[in-house]
């Protein structure tokens, strides 16, 4: 496990690198590939890829919200190349590659699992993204 939360360390770096993300910015999105990373891989065993996306998108978009208003730049700066991590790509790959073989059974198998992925992310990204506006909006009034 930590070896895997090392490689999507060092892969959302070099996304981050290819997206030209400032060199200021550089080890916040380290640390936010790290959170997602640990976040997703400690819960997929007991909760599932749903759960674990959903938590894992939840606590890197606090994160990147706290640390956009500390280095003052949009929050995406650091959330995009952070959420590398959760992307499914083992999962589409799969799916892409038993729907070709016409193995239906393994097709539905890892398209679930990409659904159920993309799922959890979307979802945890709209209910951070909600209670940030919440908490902004009641904070000012």
């Amino acid at each position: 496990m930590i070896l895997k939360i090392i490689f999507c360390v060092i892969g959302s770096l070099a996304f981050a690198v290819t997206m030209k993300v400032p060199k200021k910015s550089i080890l916040f999105v380290a640390a936010g590939a790290f959170i997602s990373a640990v976040v997703e891989n400690l819960l997929t065993d007991f909760y599932g890829n749903f759960v674990a996306c959903l938590a894992a998108m939840v606590c890197l978009s606090f994160y990147c919200e706290l640390t956009a208003r500390i280095l003052k730049q949009p929050t995406t700066v650091i959330l995009m190349p952070s959420a590398i991590p959760l992307l499914p790509g083992s999962a589409i790959y799969y799916a892409m590659f038993y729907a070709i073989q016409s193995n239906t059974d393994l097709f539905t198998h890892y398209a679930k699992i990409t659904l159920f992925t993309g799922l959890g992310i979307a979802l945890g990204a709209v209910i951070s993204s909600t209670l940030i506006k919440v908490i902004n909006y009641y904070r000012e009034v």
